[in-house]
């Protein structure tokens, strides 16, 4: 498990101190896939490199299996380290070496024996899809390929937990995809905790189980990311999980908000609603997800100028088992 106490990262700033990290508390528990979101400049990307240390904490305290990682020095902390992969949107790769070389590289810094190098490496370039690509150089294959490597590199010395930095930013939609894909089945065959730093909820919908959004430094809601989703409470996680919910705030008239949690089925709804009230609805704003295999979202629509309309909308929406507010 990885434990964040009362964590708290300044730097040095022209008119002050900079407060990056303020007073974080979070628990991530093994096995999963915990996102953190946030928009640049949130403090997300800081927070992941304290993990490991790559950034030392102002105060606090990273607690990891029980061992608050601050405290430690050393060989102590390389030991540690070595149970937490990272990789970069930027990759980081050794250009002049081959892709089997930059694999085998955290290999040679712990004094692995070759032929036990060898078995690992193409262990994890099978597990990764490029066995073919051993002896390309960087500069030979695509981004998403560059990516593969740099997973591969990560898991090398079996590590327990793999954080990922933005690392489908520079990737296009269709590679993003399949990097995400490659990530849920190492989760799913290494038992790997992976936490994923993002600007993008899709990412976050697509492969995370948890979710923590953090705000000017703050932790400002964490959960479930079905729930999170479902019903956020905050306004940056209402504008980065639902920006066009916010916009239909602006439309005139009466509205009213139906909220999908998981627990209706996916059948014509709105059709039956008109046909069964009598009335003609109006959708401002729609946008709903499945997730493990049930429906969550919202959908925001105009309201008549009729209270007994009104009233058998709602009567039809409780018959139906659906959660809606009034207003946005």
């Amino acid at each position: 498990m990885i434990e964040f106490r009362h964590l708290r990262k300044e730097y040095p700033a022209a008119n002050g101190t900079l407060v990056a990290l303020d007073d974080i508390n979070l628990s991530i528990e093994n096995g999963v896939i915990y996102g953190i979101i946030g928009l640049s400049g949130a403090g997300k990307s800081t927070l992941v490199r304290c993990i490991n240390l790559l950034e030392r904490p102002t105060a606090g305290e990273i607690v990891i299996d029980g061992e608050d990682l601050v405290k430690a020095s050393g060989k102590r902390l390389r030991e540690i380290r070595r149970n937490i992969g990272m990789i970069f949107q930027g990759f980081n790769l050794l250009e002049q070496r081959t892709v089997e070389a930059n694999v085998r590289f955290p290999l040679e810094l712990v004094k692995t024996p070759k032929e036990q190098a060898n078995r690992r490496i193409d262990e994890l370039l099978r597990l990764v899809g490029l066995q073919d690509k051993a002896k390309a150089y960087p500069s030979q294959i695509s981004g998403g390929q560059k990516q593969r490597v740099a997973i591969a590199r990560a898991l090398a010395t079996g590590p327990k937990y793999l954080l990922c930095d933005e690392a489908t930013s520079a990737l296009d939609p269709n590679t993003t995809n399949s990097i995400l894909e490659l990530l849920k089945d190492i989760n799913r065959k290494l038992g790997v905790t992976i936490v994923i730093i993002t600007h993008e909820m899709k990412v976050v919908e697509s492969i995370c189980s948890y979710v923590a959004v953090i705000d000017k430094s703050k932790i400002v809601e964490h959960g479930k990311v079905a729930e999170l989703f479902s019903c956020p409470k905050s306004e940056i996680a209402k504008e980065l999980i639902l920006p066009g919910l916010i916009r239909s705030e602006s439309t005139p008239g009466n509205k009213l908000r139906l909220i999908f949690d998981g627990s209706v089925t996916d059948k014509p709804l709105i059709s039956a609603l008109s046909r069964e009230c009598g009335v003609e609805v109006n959708i401002l704003f729609a946008d709903t997800k499945t997730i493990d295999g049930k429906i969550f979202g919202h959908m925001v629509i105009a309201m008549p100028n009729d209270d007994r309309a009104v009233a058998e909308i709602k009567s039809f929406l409780d018959k139906n088992g659906v959660t809606y507010k009034e207003g946005i």
